[in-house]
Parts: C-alpha cells; structure tokens; sequence
C-alpha cells in the first residue's frame, strides 16, 4: 500500500488531545452537607454503575478515533495497487465485432463501464484521456484530471461498422511520445487480426467471453462472359458445434424476390467457399441473408450487400483518317470486356491525330502538330533513346510497359502549364502526358503509331483502353462489395465534376467533388447521382475477424489497476458511518 499525500498521516497525532477529552477527569469540590444520609444512597447507586459508565466511555472514545484516524487515512489518499503514477491513455474499442450481445448488453456497453470504473478509482488523483479505435484512433477528451470530463468522453462513443485496423495500434505502441510517458491501456474484445502481436507498450484489457455467431466473412456477385451471374460466398462460425441454417440471395430491385436458397450445415470456423450461377439474373442492388436455426449473437454479418451494374461501355469515336488500327482497338474491348463501344455521335471521348481541333470534352491525341489547345508549341522531330516513366501508377500508363515503347515520330513539345507528364525523353521531352482546360480533358501521346509501328503492338489497344477510361472516369469500376473503412471510386468523375451520394439511410446526403469517396462508414446500399448517371455500391462487414467471437485464447495483459470507488472514498463512509453509531448510541457523554 502506498499514499499520495502522506503528510496528512501527521493529523492522527490529533489523537491524543481527543484521548485527553475522554479520560481527563474533573475532581468534584467538597462541601460540608448536615443530610449526609440523603448523599449515601445516591453514592451507592452510582458504584453500582461506574463500571458500566467507563465500558461506555472507552467504547464512545475508540468509535470516534476510529472515526478520526479514516478521515485522515481519507487524506493520505491510499492506494492497494502498483499501478504506476503515469498518465493513462483508456483507449476503447468500437470496432463491429463490440456490437455483438453478450449478457444484457453489448460488448461496446461492457467496455464503456470498465472504463467508467477506471475513471472513478482515479479520484482525481491521475492524469487520464479517452479515445476509441475502429478504423482510426479518435480521442474524445485530451489529459484531464476531472472526473466529470472523462466521463463524458466516455458516454459519446458508439458502435461503428469498422472493422479493427491492428496498424492504427501499432501506429500509437511505436510513438515514442505515447509509450514512454503513458500508460495505454486498450477495452477491447481482442477480435481483430494481430491481437496476439501488439507493441508492449499497449496493455489489454479484455472485454467478453466466447459467443457463438455465423456470419458471411467475404462475398462477390458479377457478370459472367455467358451472361449469367456468378455468386461467390464464405461463412464462419464462433458456435462450438455445426449449426443449420439458410442462405437467401435477393434481388433488392424487385423487392426482395428470392433469387437463389442454399441450405446450409455451417461447421466451426471458416467453412470452404461456394461458388453459384444465377441464369437470366439482373443487374442491380443484391442481398445475401443468413437464416439461422436459433439465432446468433451478432447481426451486422447475418447480410451482404453487393451490386451489379449495368453494362455502360464507354463511347468512342475515332475521328482520323486512318481509322482501321484504331477502330479495331475499340472492338477488341467492346466484343471481350465490352468497357468500350465505338460510335459516330454523341461520343465521349475522340480519337484524333495532327492538331486535334474536335469539339469533344475528352480528347486522345495521336503525332501532334499544328496550333491546338491542347499544347503550347510543337517544333522538330527528335530521337528518343531512354523512355523515362515518370508515374508508374498512372491510370493511363499502369497497364503498359511505357519504357519499352519505340516513340518514333516523336517531336519537340510544350505542353500547357499544369500538365501531368507521365512519360518523357531522356533529355526532358514530354512523350505521353495528361492536360485539361476549361473542363476538358486530353491525353497527348507524342509519337506517330504508323511510323513506330505502334499500331501492331498489343500494347496499343492497352494505351488506347487507358487513355479511353481514364478521360471518361471509368479507371476504377465500382466493386460488388466494399467494406466499411474502403474508399470507393465515383463513377465518371472529372476535374471540377460534383457527384451527390446517398447514404444507406436513404435520406442524408452528401456532395462529393473528388474521385473517390470514403471510408465508407455505414453498411446497406449507397447511391450515386453523377456525370455519369445512376450508381449504385454495397457496403458490407464480410470480415472473417469480426464474425468469429469466440475470444476464449484471448489474455489480460494490463498491470495493476484499480476499479471501482477510491480508498478514500470508502474511508470517508466508514468515518462517516462510526460518527452515526456514535451519536445515536451514545448522544449524552459525560466528561468527567
């Protein structure tokens, strides 16, 4: 045991005048009386008492040092533990898996009174912060001493739908800052990868005992090139026992009509994955449900929300005079992926050669010359020797082996400011680059593709679908699933373009003027109003870690701690209590 103040032990030393109070005596003053047979009888019946009397005194005296040494025990403020007096970081665990019924409440609620409990045992006495982790680390309160704050920070965190990011651990056990000064001590039900492996510096504290749950931990839906719809799925189970069931795949777009029913016997743990076909199935918002016999623990994994969207191949027109090489680039992808179709009118992008003087938004330019928005000035051929890739990941340029490329024709070349180049010659001339002006687009390829014989590489249709895609922000298709925490791709995006998302509750939304949106926060069907019309995107949990809650190999890690009410508070109620006592067995003493 130790005390924070051990300087208010000195007030116990006040024990010894209270001491004096009790057995300090007032000697009576003698006087003459001539009826000393009337104070015979009263002296009798107080001898027979006097035993009594000093039983009574002794017991008053030792209630109230009783009573007087807690009240200054209470000030030393002593502790039982070994905690170390650092500053405590209470780092709660919201991520999905916290949502799952344990008892009469959710993990997330056992936690957040764990935490409560910690606050209270602090009495003021340490420096503590609240945060909670999911997909980021969140801090609610900074360090405060005030027992009322913490508490707050801790009524505000919720449930969220994250799964657990362990790197956001990770992040904070390696910041030097946070693990030599405090201590971290994480609420967590441990159902999240890399619990086993967390830096020393974070205690864990472990919330809940196994539960049993099924859940779909990974699902995909999409087209396949026979038309139909291939159905991928996977379930876990945290029960100890196989359990039975029914998976039920629904078209949300026909109000939940029941596609496909597989029956299902769900062993412990992973189960091996399934794959259906779905003939004559359509595009659209799609649900895979879990049926349990008896029910689970957790609902969040009982659904999956996938989509599948409508073929919308990207127009293009081809607008040279040598069309052939180029025209058969777009057909090579509208015949196999269909992600192109070539067309006379209404295109959305335009494949030009020369001076590029189309009116299109969205512009592929082959051997520039002449006088074009789309560079500042063209002079002589050049030769290029070494091809430099200047951003490899480029949507334009990911798919094709730029450095290998022979750009014949090649001429000297200004490109706008503000251009992105992506490929350039050794000696600093821009050979592909992208470039936009006035809301348009354009991607600038300077080379002649006959003279390179560029046309009969199987790297030219590459460039081609690149460029296409790119300029009409089609790169990146929307998933079938997302998880909470992604980042999706807005459909159809350009520079300066708003699209308007609608979030799964199917009335709050939002404008999104970038080309991705996210993390996605919530699960069940966003909806996308852009450039490039009607999207939609499913948002599910399908994390094999959430679903499996079964934490039995799961440990404490966390030093001593204390829970609860302070010494000190209780030994304020003892005193108060030994007063009580005092006073009402005891309210008329005598001195003396």
């Amino acid at each position: 045991m130790s005390f924070l103040a051990p300087a208010f032990l000195w007030s116990l030393l006040a024990l010894l005048p209270l001491a004096a109070v009790y057995l300090l005596k007032v000697r009576p003053r003698k006087k003459a009386t001539t009826a000393f047979f009337l104070w015979d009888r009263v002296f009798s019946e107080k001898r027979a008492t006097s035993l009594f009397q000093r039983l009574r005194d002794a017991l008053s005296l030792l209630l109230m040092a009783l009573a007087f040494a807690a009240l200054a025990f209470a000030l030393a403020r002593p502790e039982f533990t070994d905690d170390e007096r650092k500053d405590l970081v209470l780092v709660i665990d919201r991520s999905a898996s916290m949502a799952a019924e344990e008892g009469t409440g959710t993990r997330l609620e056992a936690a957040k009174k764990a935490a409560r409990q910690i606050v209270a045992a602090l009495d003021g006495n340490q420096r503590a912060a609240v945060a909670s982790v999911g997909n980021e680390l969140t801090f609610h309160s900074h360090l405060s001493r005030s027992p009322r704050e913490l508490l707050d920070a801790i009524d505000v965190i919720e449930e969220s739908a994250f799964p657990m990011r362990s790197e956001v651990l990770q992040s904070l056990g390696e910041d030097a800052h946070w693990g030599e000064d405090h201590r971290l001590l994480l609420l967590s039900d441990g159902s999240f990868e890399g619990v086993e492996a967390l830096p020393e510096s974070i205690e864990f504290y472990k919330i809940g005992s196994p539960v049993g749950n099924v859940g779909i931990v990974a699902a995909d839906l999409r087209r396949q090139p026979d038309g139909s719809l291939g159905f991928f799925y996977r379930v876990a189970s945290s029960f100890p026992e196989p359990v039975n069931g029914d998976l039920l795949l629904k078209h949300a777009d026909e109000g939940d009509r029941i596609y496909k029913l597989i029956p299902l016997e769900i062993a412990p743990g992973v189960n091996e994955a399934e794959v259906f076909s779905l003939a004559d199935a359509p595009a659209g918002r799609w649900v895979a449900e879990l049926d349990l016999e008896g029910g689970d623990g957790f609902a969040s994994d009982d659904l999956a929300w996938m989509t599948v969207p409508e073929a919308r191949p990207v127009r293009v027109k081809v607008a040279t005079a040598d069309r052939f090489f180029f025209e058969t680039s777009v057909l090579a992808f509208q015949r196999g992926s269909g992600l192109l179709s070539l067309v006379e009118e209404d295109p959305e992008i335009t494949i030009e050669k020369g001076a590029a003087t189309d009116s299109g938004d969205a512009v592929v330019v082959f051997t520039p010359a002449g006088e074009s928005p789309w560079w500042d000035s063209v002079g002589e051929e050049i030769d290029v020797l070494l091809p430099r890739v200047l951003v490899e990941d480029h949507p334009v340029i990911r798919l094709l082996d730029a450095s290998a490329l022979v750009f014949a024709g090649a001429r000297e070349i200004t490109p706008p400011a503000g251009s992105l180049v992506l490929v350039e010659s050794e000696s600093g001339v821009p050979l592909i680059y992208r470039t936009t002006r006035e809301g348009r687009g354009a991607v600038v390829v300077n080379l002649d593709p006959v003279a390179s014989e560029f046309v009969l590489s199987a790297w030219f249709p590459v460039l081609i679908h690149g460029a296409a895609t790119h300029l009409a922000g089609r790169e990146d298709e929307p998933a079938a699933v997302y998880r909470p925490g992604d980042r999706a791709p807005m459909p159809g995006y350009r520079e300066g373009s708003t699209a308007t998302v609608t979030l799964p509750d199917g009335t709050t939304t939002l404008e999104v003027s970038d080309a991705e949106f996210g993390p996605l926060a919530a699960l069940g069907f966003y909806g996308i109003e852009g450039r490039a019309g009607a999207w939609s995107m499913g948002s599910s949990l399908v994390t094999k870690t959430e679903s499996l809650l079964d934490n039995a190999a799961v440990t404490t890690t966390a030093g001593p701690l204390s829970r609860g009410q302070s010494p000190s508070y209780w030994l304020i109620v003892l005193a108060l209590l030994l007063l009580v006592a005092e006073s009402v067995f005891y309210h008329r003493r005598k001195v003396g």
